[in-house]
């Protein structure tokens, strides 16, 4: 029986096994299709999933919210936020909101993917998760009014962390302990579904 401690320390993982932040959004690369759109009526927001190299491993970034915000103050979330109509798609908000929040610029990144989007139950958002690459170094600094932390956390962390999920997670249960937070509610959604898809392109020769 699978038990399961939000604060247990995630499982080691081989991190040689790996490729680079570039490999892996070559091989998570999909089509490039018309951009996604905003539906009239339904509150949306656009977030990115970074991925960039760190002492040589993939990474991305994860943010604590500032504890004063409306919205799932102190929670762990991915940079982004509402779509704004001057936006034009969901896209362009990830990386607009990425650039609010701890100063990455847009020109900076390159989208290789969108992924699965989740309903947020409290705040009844649409969120639509983008993966990105760093096209070079990036220095990550946060605004203050919105961020209280900034987290680089590796892939492989993330990929251990996920084996270590009961196999049929619950709300309760489906829940990420990276870097001393607690990672839960839609950005566990939105991380659980990229490692199901990033395992499955690893996979591919």
């Amino acid at each position: 029986m699978c038990t399961y401690n939000p604060w247990m320390p995630p499982a080691p993982a081989d991190r040689n096994t790996l490729p680079s932040a570039d490999a892996i959004a070559e091989r998570l690369a999909a089509p490039s299709g018309p951009s996604t759109q905003a539906p009239s009526g339904v509150r949306m927001a656009g977030v990115l999933l970074l991925l960039f190299d760190h002492q040589g491993e993939p990474h991305t970034i994860l943010t604590r919210r500032a504890d004063h915000l409306s919205h799932h103050p102190g929670q762990v979330s991915l940079p982004g936020g509402r779509y704004e109509l001057s936006d034009g798609d969901l896209a362009t908000t990830a990386l607009r909101e990425t650039h609010e929040e701890i100063g990455i610029p847009p020109e900076s990144v390159r989208i290789v993917r969108q992924l699965a989007s989740v309903h947020t139950r409290v705040s009844s958002f649409l969120v639509t998760p983008f993966v990105g690459v760093a096209t070079g170094p990036i220095e990550p600094v946060p605004c203050d009014r919105e961020i209280a932390r900034v987290m680089q956390v590796s892939i492989a962390d993330i990929l251990a962390a996920d084996a270590r999920l009961p196999r049929f997670p619950t709300i309760a249960t489906l829940r990420y302990p990276l870097d001393n937070e607690d990672v839960w509610g839609a950005t566990a959604r939105i991380l659980s579904d990229f490692t199901r898809v990033l395992r499955r392109v690893l996979a591919t020769p």
